[in-house]
């Protein structure tokens, strides 16, 4: 094992103290089991599901795994596949996205502010359970703060409000504790959606942080990337080019593009890749499950030119 891949490890094996099940099995290939045999009923989607154990351009912070509308009991979303954004628009989106710069989930790193179905069955996870106990991670903040370091990415790109606001706060938790910052606080520091920022000097992060940077990575920090997260309430395949669901798609899909060619130096494709059939896309869940939904909505997003 390198040592890249020995960080993630280590968080893998943090997250997952409570599934004994699960500390041989980093693929998640069966689901999160307690110690008495049962099933968790609040999984944990972070595994090599979410992308290689190794340097990445790009990290993706998004809000919470979701389960394709079925609030804890539906077989699709990351609760029932362990696979992040995999089998509801969201994903979808997120895979168009991908393709729209040339890489795949094998290619880069899928996190979330909170690594488990919210209560609530989905949506946006409360300040309490991105505050509470994440395995044997004091919470889920310090579990995105140690992925972030074991990242290295160039860039990370925050998928919505929440996970701007909490990758900011994940790298100043042993300064100022576990406090959010508000979104009108993120925008007076000098972050704005769909515009790539450096580090803001108001929203630094702490001494432990950075030392821990330098001595991984040796370089500056990632730039930010801010988009518009890829829900459905916000970027629909189904609605007509003329509406707003439209518009918010081709948004952040030119901002990415413009992000990773002027500031990664990537060559952007000029049409998206049919997904491989390796890696992530060869786990049983996403052959039966998640690809011919994803595809299915790939292509109504196809027909309207993006």
């Amino acid at each position: 094992m390198t040592r890249e891949e020995a960080r993630f490890a280590d968080i893998f094996r943090t997250l997952h103290a409570r599934h004994p099940n699960c500390l041989k099995d980093e693929w998640l290939t069966e689901p999160c089991r307690l110690r008495n045999g049962r099933r968790d009923p609040r999984p944990i989607a972070w595994s090599r599901r979410n992308g290689p154990w190794r340097q990445v351009d790009l990290l993706w912070v998004g809000a919470a795994p979701g389960n394709a509308g079925g609030k804890g009991a539906g077989e699709l979303g990351a609760h029932g596949t362990r696979i992040p954004f995999g089998g509801d628009v969201a994903g979808a989106n997120l895979d168009v996205l991908l393709g729209s710069i040339g890489i795949t989930r094998n290619d880069t790193f899928i996190t979330a502010s909170l690594n488990s179905l919210p209560a609530a069955g989905g949506g946006e996870p409360t300040f309490a359970e991105l505050a509470a106990r994440a395995g044997d991670y004091p919470s889920s903040l310090h579990s995105l703060r140690d992925t972030m370091l074991a990242g290295g990415a160039r860039m990370i790109v925050a998928l919505g409000n929440v996970g701007l606001r909490a990758l900011t706060a994940a790298a100043r938790i042993e300064q100022h504790g576990l406090v959010l910052p508000t979104q009108r606080k993120l925008e007076r520091a000098g972050l704005a959606r769909h515009q790539v920022s450096e580090w803001p000097g108001a929203l630094a992060p702490d001494d432990d942080f950075l030392a821990g940077w330098q001595q991984n990575w040796s370089r500056p920090l990632p730039l930010i990337l801010w988009l518009t997260h890829p829900s459905a309430q916000n970027m629909s395949p189904y609605a007509g080019a003329h509406t707003v669901f439209h518009t918010r798609m081709l948004a952040a899909r030119d901002a990415l593009r413009s992000a990773v060619r002027e500031h990664l130096g990537r060559h952007l494709p000029s049409e998206r890749a049919r997904y491989p059939s390796d890696g992530i896309y060869a786990l049983k869940e996403w052959v039966e499950l998640i690809g011919p939904r994803h595809e299915m909505l790939d292509e109504l997003w196809r027909r309207k030119g993006v």
